[in-house]
């Protein structure tokens, strides 16, 4: 019997709008400059994961400085440990991309990660980012 562990999925969409952006998020959002996060708690793989947050009109959460990372980590129920965030490198090994498009300009991986060759191509992050198959089940955020 496989674990099952509690992740939870960080979704993000983007806001064009100008002045109080915290009144631009949709209700339950919460806002980080220009873009907006939302916990999920449900228990999904990683493709399921992305498929919720694009139902959403947004992608699993990309991360680009510490203050994101940290912004990121504070929305994580203190019963949480891991969500799935947006980057992989299913394309191409060792190539990590963004799901959202964005380039991926920050890196804060765990010691030895990222280290699963080609049968790890997800990423969770957990205070810093750990390498997972895609067919794990975390909870969303």
């Amino acid at each position: 019997m496989a674990i099952l562990r509690t992740l939870l999925l960080l979704c993000i969409v983007f806001s064009n709008a100008e002045g109080n952006l915290v009144e631009k998020c949709p209700y339950g959002w919460k806002n980080f400059g220009v873009r907006c996060f939302k916990f999920f708690p449900q228990t999904v793989n990683v493709i399921t994961a992305e498929r919720n947050c694009q139902s959403l009109d947004s992608n699993l959460a990309s991360v680009h400085n510490k203050m994101e990372n940290d912004f990121l980590m504070s929305l994580l129920p203190p019963s949480s440990t891991h969500s799935w965030i947006g980057a992989h490198d299913a394309i191409q090994e060792g190539q990590w991309v963004w799901t959202d498009g964005t380039p991926y300009d920050y890196t804060n991986w765990c010691s030895g990660e990222p280290n699963g060759g080609g049968s790890e191509n997800c990423v969770v992050i957990n205070y810093s980012y750990i390498e997972r198959h895609s067919s794990q089940l975390y909870s969303l955020a």
